[in-house]
Parts: C-alpha cells; structure tokens; sequence
C-alpha cells in the first residue's frame, strides 16, 4: 500500500459513510428508519438490490472459480430475468398493497404470531451466517493488500456498517450500495483495461479469446444431463429459478428495498433494472477469471496464490518438497509462454496449429496437475484443505495493478 492507496481508501471510505448518513437526515418516524419514508428513487433501489447479491465474494470467489473451472457458473444467473417478471406481476402488488414493513409481517396478519417469530428468526439466523462469509471475503483481499490481521480486518467492518445501519437506517444502507455498486462496476472496468493493457503488445483481444477457447474456458452452457455436473443449463434454470424466487420474493434484505420505492411502478423498475444488469455484470465478472487464466500464460504464476500457506508450507520440514514443485511450475510455464506465442504467430501467418495447440493443452495439464500436489502437500502440512481460488485476483491487484487502482 502506497500512501495513493491509503488515500483512496480513506477519502472514499469517509465519503461513501457520510453520503449515506447525509441522505438519511430525511427520515421522518418509523416508516422513515425502515421504509425510508417510501420516497427513494427506483434507481437507487435497483442498485441496492444487486448490490445485496453482489459483494466482495462476487469479485474475488467468482474470478477464481472462472480461473479453474471457465465461465459455466453464469448458468446460475440466467433464470434471473424470470424471477423478476413473477415478482413485479405477483409478489410486488402483495406486499405493496399490504403495507408491511416487513415479509414476515404478513405472516402474522394471515396465520399467527408464532409463525412470524418463526420465519424472522430463520431469517436472522440464515442471514447471520451469510454476512459472516460476506465480511470473510473482503477480510481476504484486505488482509493480502494492507497485510492486516483478518479478524481485526472483519471487526472493524463490522463495527463500522452496524454504526451506519443503526444511525442512518435503510436510506443510509442504500444509499451506500448505490456508491458500492457504482464503485463495483467502474472496479470491473477497469480490470479489463488494465488486464489487457498488461499483457504482451502483440497479444489482441481475439488473441486472449483465442487461447481461452483452447481449453473451453469460455463455454459457458452445459446441455447435459450428467448429475455429477455442478453446473449445468438444466441445474442453473430450474434450481436458480426457485433460488432466487425464494431470495428476491420473500428474504426481508430484498423485500424492504423494494418496499421503500415511491409507488408500484417505480418498484417494478428497479427490478426489472436488476434483470437487465445483473446477468451482464456476473458475465463481465467472470470474464475477468478467464483473462487472469489467459494472462498467466504470459506472465509467470504463482504455483499457490494464497502467500500465507506458501510461508507456511516453506517454513515447514516440507518446505523442499515444495520448492521442487515450484521450480517444475516454473519451468512449465516458460515452455507454456513460448509455446502459446509459437501459437499466435502460427496463426497469424495462416500456419498449422493443431500441434501447437495439444501442446499449450498438455502443459495446462501438467500445471494444473502441479497445483493439486501443492495443495495436497499444504493440506498435510496445515491439516486442513487448501483453496487458493480467492487469493487468484488479489494476487493480481497487488502485483500489477498501479498505485491508486
């Protein structure tokens, strides 16, 4: 962290609290704390409610996965359009003309107070666990950037969003994932430009398309039937289509967002705003995995991305082991590097590529093959399982990403 870093950081953390807090001096009672008095543009409520799906582990979890795994997790998304459709011709009238703070309100008003507590408590508790993972995931990136200890990490964002929560109620929360999410998008923006503009000058964009179709990292809809597959068409239509039925439709996070819109049309907006963007955004997320897949082609990569197992593990009486398997990473990579740009000019020049190709492959292999004996060894040593997916584009930001970025 230069002091460019800390002063982005500090100037924009302070603006994002104040803006919120200054946008909740307007609440006016009860309805104004929780509903934001029902004024606040569709817009500002569609953002939040991406911004609600969407955080630190949107970024660094799902540009590791299309590190490994390519771009088949967008599958999850595509029955999003659809849920949002349902919601504002179904559930959006409901609670609209319920005039509930809350989703579980209701529940009380149809059968019993029970059955209320009930539902709000699954709630508090399934949304507890989640916000526990939520604060994990930017603790990660944090700790590898500032060099931070990861639970002082989490408490202080802790701390800090529960203080502008519970001063600015749901304007100061929303409000402050519009900033978040703008933030977000920009984030991905730059990425991309930055990611291409770091890889070799004769390298072009069909280039690194190219080299990520080599291995099918771009694929991105599975029309099997095959249930051992994660993800497929079939798993991310039908499965994500209740998943999200259930997550938009009736969890308080989303609900009391749409809630506080100015009228049943401006409600209906901001969802079908999200339809409109959330797919696209995910996809440009995971493009990112794929171009850090694409990019270490050319630069060399870590054989383990996480620098904490790797100091344990060198620091261990397996340290050697390790080492041994870095070395052959690292020669792999440089045959893989001159192979690839073997691959290129062959195909600029209209030459036969297919030998080059199956090499390119069969040295993706080997390295892949290279970091499952790393994490197998790093297990062994920490006694517990090593996945370093999260640290993939960490590890980027921190080496090659400029100061200010």
């Amino acid at each position: 962290m230069t002091g460019l870093d800390w002063g982005v950081f500090l100037v924009y953390f302070a603006a994002v609290v104040g803006f919120a807090l200054y946008q909740s001096r307007k609440n006016v009672g009860v309805e104004g704390y929780f509903l934001g008095n029902r004024q606040l543009p569709w817009a500002a409520i569609g953002l939040s409610v991406m911004a609600t799906q969407a955080s630190a582990i949107t970024f660094i979890g799902a540009t590791g996965q299309a590190f490994d795994d390519g771009m088949e997790f967008i599958q999850v998304y595509l029955a999003l359009p659809i849920v949002m459709v349902l919601l504002c011709v179904v559930f959006v009238p409901f609670f609209y003309r319920a005039k509930v703070y809350t989703a579980y309100e209701y529940l009380e008003d149809r059968f019993d107070a029970k059955t209320r507590s009930l539902t709000a408590f699954l709630f508090l508790v399934s949304r507890g666990l989640a916000a526990g993972i939520v604060l994990y995931a930017p603790a990660i990136v944090l700790s590898v950037i500032m060099g931070w200890d990861e639970t002082m990490t989490i408490l202080i964002m802790g701390l800090i969003t529960i203080l502008y929560t519970m001063v600015g109620g749901i304007t100061a929360v929303i409000w402050t994932d519009v900033i978040q999410m703008l933030m977000m998008f920009a984030g991905i923006g730059a990425a991309v430009a930055i990611l291409f503009g770091t890889l070799p000058a004769e390298v072009g964009v069909s280039d690194v398309i190219y080299i990520g179709g080599i291995q099918e990292m771009w694929q991105s809809i599975d029309l099997s039937w095959d249930p051992t597959n994660t993800y497929t068409i079939w798993t991310g239509v039908i499965g994500g289509f209740f998943l999200a039925l259930a997550y938009f439709g009736t969890d308080q996070s989303q609900v009391q967002r749409y809630l506080t819109a100015k009228s049943l049309k401006q409600t209906r907006l901001a969802l079908i705003f999200n339809a409109f963007l959330k797919v696209p955004m995910q996809f440009a997320i995971l493009s990112i995995g794929v171009l850090l897949f694409v990019f270490y082609h050319f630069e060399p990569p870590p054989l383990i991305f996480n620098p904490a197992e790797v100091a344990m593990v060198e620091t261990s009486d397996r340290g050697s082991e390790y080492r041994a398997l870095s070395s052959e990473h690292a020669q792999l990579h440089n045959d893989r590097r001159q192979a690839t740009l073997d691959l290129l000019e062959a195909r600029r020049q209209g030459g036969e590529v297919d030998t080059y190709q199956a090499g390119i492959q069969d040295y993706d292999v080997r390295m892949s093959s290279l970091r499952s004996d790393a994490k197998s060894l790093i297990s062994d040593v920490r006694g517990a399982s090593s996945n370093d997916v999260n640290y993939v584009f960490p590890s980027y930001l921190i080496k090659y990403v400029p100061p200010g970025f």
